[in-house]
């Protein structure tokens, strides 16, 4: 018998009384698999690192040049491809006006002050009333489309005075008499009209009314001791005669 008999004999008699578990397979298995894991997992990881080191060229050649990079810094007579280079007017056109001299978008052109009648004089500010003489201080309201006839006339003497001021124009004319003196008792010392005048009351004081023969209206009344007043009214005018007698605060 051959020496590599033997050994096989040897070996047989060694393990016949060796008997294997009921889980030897299960753990074999279960090895396998993990080796099997743990392969994949490296093949993995490997594969990551391959695809990370193809991709630094790629990010490097997309990667934002810093300005001022003298590599990337266009020359400075070339134009930019956004920007068509201007073209010289055609000869015999005209040029456009430098955007010197022009006004900024959306900016507004002061207007230039000019006079109504161009000799550059404000125009005078109306007077109350649409007068074109002022009133004086103590007549306060007249209807438009009257014009001072004059200058108020004074008559009379020390014992009375009379203050007369007269207003004509498109609406009819207006008279206001201010008297002045002792002597008055009522508004039936003003009075100039025929038959019964009316009864009413300016400033809280009795007055008295009644129409003239020449169609106008007329109103008296006593402002305070010693003075009396008295309003004549005719045309438009006429409709505004307690507005007028309102005004009169002598």
């Amino acid at each position: 018998m051959d020496l590599e008999s033997e050994l096989r004999k040897a070996m047989a008699e060694q393990v016949a009384g060796a008997t294997a578990s009921q889980s030897l397979v299960t753990e074999v298995k279960r090895r396998h698999r993990r080796r099997k894991a743990r392969l994949h997992a490296a093949a993995g990881v490997a594969a990551a690192s391959v695809a990370a080191l193809a991709l630094v060229p790629t990010y490097q050649s997309f990667r934002a040049t810093p300005a001022g990079d003298t590599e990337t810094t266009r020359p400075g007579g070339t134009v930019s491809p956004l920007r068509l280079p201007e073209r010289p007017p055609a000869s015999g056109l005209p040029v456009s006006p430098s955007s010197k001299g022009r006004p900024e978008a959306g900016a507004s052109r002061k207007p230039e002050a000019r006079g109504s009648s161009g000799d550059g004089r404000t125009p005078s500010k109306p007077e109350p009333g649409g007068l074109t003489a002022a009133l004086p201080k103590w007549i306060t309201y007249l209807p438009d489309g009257l014009a001072a006839s004059g200058p108020c006339e004074v008559t009379g003497d020390a014992d009375r005075r009379t203050t007369t001021c007269a207003w004509r124009g498109d609406g009819g004319w207006v008279e206001i008499a201010l008297v002045e003196g002792g002597g008055l008792t009522g508004p039936q010392d003003l009075m100039r009209v025929p038959g019964i005048p009316g009864r009413t009351s300016v400033h809280g004081m009795p007055a008295m009314t009644g129409d003239r023969p020449d169609s106008s209206r007329q109103i008296s009344w006593l402002a305070r001791r010693g003075v009396g007043v008295t309003v004549t009214a005719s045309g438009p005018a006429k409709d505004r005669l307690m507005r007028i007698a309102e005004g009169v605060r002598p």
